[in-house]
């Protein structure tokens, strides 16, 4: 049987440079995640979120199946890197074992955040309070430190820009266990990943 090929990578051919690394997360929600990572797209480096699509599936399964038939697709280079995010408020913690474990063996990295993403937008702005349990307590909460500003649907990107260094620096304080796959209590382990996008913290 003859093994097929896989298709080159997918890199943008806007790039002055010549071999940009990729980096690629396959993330639970449809546009929050694409649009806040766009702030890190230049010519050293290419981000691109594999998000959940028209179809909804969005369980951590799903999510994760999207990030192996990526690699499975694709010739990637050495140093390109393959991410799962997701959220922990509606999934137990027996499924989010269950996948920390298979990504941990497929070398993808994790970056899981409690309850939900947004936990990371919030570090932008503050410390995040530890009586969020549910993401609409977060983006209620994100809505008023951000002076009304959040909107889901349309991420105001500029408004994070110049605020990542805060975000990494409170994410990471905020951390009680760095080496946990996921926070247990309200975090966010974004900051893994954002620090491997070359935000490092000084």
């Amino acid at each position: 049987m003859m093994l097929t090929s896989r298709k080159p990578r997918p890199l943008d051919k806007k790039t002055h440079f010549r071999n940009p690394r990729l980096v690629i997360i396959a993330a639970e929600g449809k546009k929050t995640e694409k649009q806040y990572f766009q702030l890190f797209q230049d010519s050293r480096i290419q981000v691109k979120v594999l998000a959940t699509g028209e179809d909804n599936l969005s369980a951590p399964e799903y999510v994760l199946e999207r990030l192996q038939q990526f690699r499975d697709e694709y010739e990637l280079a050495a140093d390109d890197e393959l991410w799962l995010m997701l959220d922990v408020d509606r999934w137990g913690s027996k499924k989010l074992k269950a996948i920390a474990q298979e990504s941990k063996q497929a070398g993808f990295g994790l970056a899981i955040s409690n309850p939900c993403f947004e936990v990371w937008l919030l570090c932008h702005l503050q410390i995040p309070p530890n009586n969020m349990e549910k993401c609409c307590d977060v983006a209620t909460v994100l809505r008023q430190a951000s002076g009304g500003s959040y909107n889901k649907s349309n991420l105001d990107c500029a408004f994070y820009a110049d605020k990542i260094h805060q975000a990494l620096q409170t994410a990471k304080n905020h951390d009680p266990d760095p080496q946990a796959r996921w926070p247990n209590d309200v975090g966010t382990h974004v900051y893994r990943l954002v620090n491997r996008l070359g935000t490092e913290i000084k």
